[in-house]
């Protein structure tokens, strides 16, 4: 399925499955990367995320690998210069995952045919995306687009279209556009699979 989305929204599409064994290679990197560096590298080569190899703290706090929010929150507030409360506020808010072992990224067609994966998280442009949430209205579906440019790869988009299966659409937050590759004229949509299932069936149609 993969192919076909990147015939609707572009080639800057990833696959993502979690936890799941494959019986095919995938690049494991031996050094430490963010998550939404890890996506941006996904969109070319297969990748494996896990604990010794993820090294973002909101990345870590979002796949469950670290649970105290407390000093992230501190670290976010002082780096940004964005009261703690806020920060604070808005982490209890972005989603977290559990129980995570390792992240599969880039998933390929070929790839798919083992192991099918959870959902897609894709770069888009504004138009692309408004055509996207006017299939929705269609079908009333809404978008969830939360309202903070923290942990916004990591937590806004795959953490929360992972475990409210929702299709999630993000601006970027200062770390992921620097470091994930986002473009100026892009923003951030993840989509589970079931979703991205129907709606490759109805450009079919």
């Amino acid at each position: 399925m993969i192919a076909r989305l990147k015939e609707i929204f572009g080639n800057k599409c990833s696959g993502i499955n979690i936890n799941e064994q494959l019986t095919e290679f995938i690049n494991i990197p031996s050094k430490g990367m963010k998550f939404c560096e890890a996506v941006n590298y996904s969109f070319d080569i297969p990748l494996r995320l896990n604990n010794d190899n993820l090294v973002c703290p909101g990345a870590r706090r979002s796949t469950g690998f670290d649970r105290d929010d407390r000093q992230l929150g501190k670290t976010i507030s002082e780096n940004n210069n964005i009261p703690l409360k806020f920060v604070n506020s808005a982490l209890t808010r972005i989603p977290k995952l559990h129980d995570i072992r390792h992240i599969n990224l880039g998933m390929t067609e070929y790839l798919e045919n083992g192991v099918v994966p959870d959902l897609f998280i894709i770069y888009v442009q504004p138009y692309i995306l408004n055509s996207l949430i006017h299939k929705l209205a269609g079908k009333s579906l809404h978008p969830s687009i939360p309202p903070y440019s923290l942990l916004s790869v990591c937590g806004n988009v795959f953490a929360n279209s992972y475990i409210n299966q929702t299709i999630s659409i993000s601006f970027g937050c200062p770390e992921s556009r620097k470091h994930g590759g986002i473009e100026k004229n892009e923003l951030v949509v993840g989509i589970p699979y079931k979703i991205a299932l129907e709606l490759v069936r109805n450009e079919e149609v």
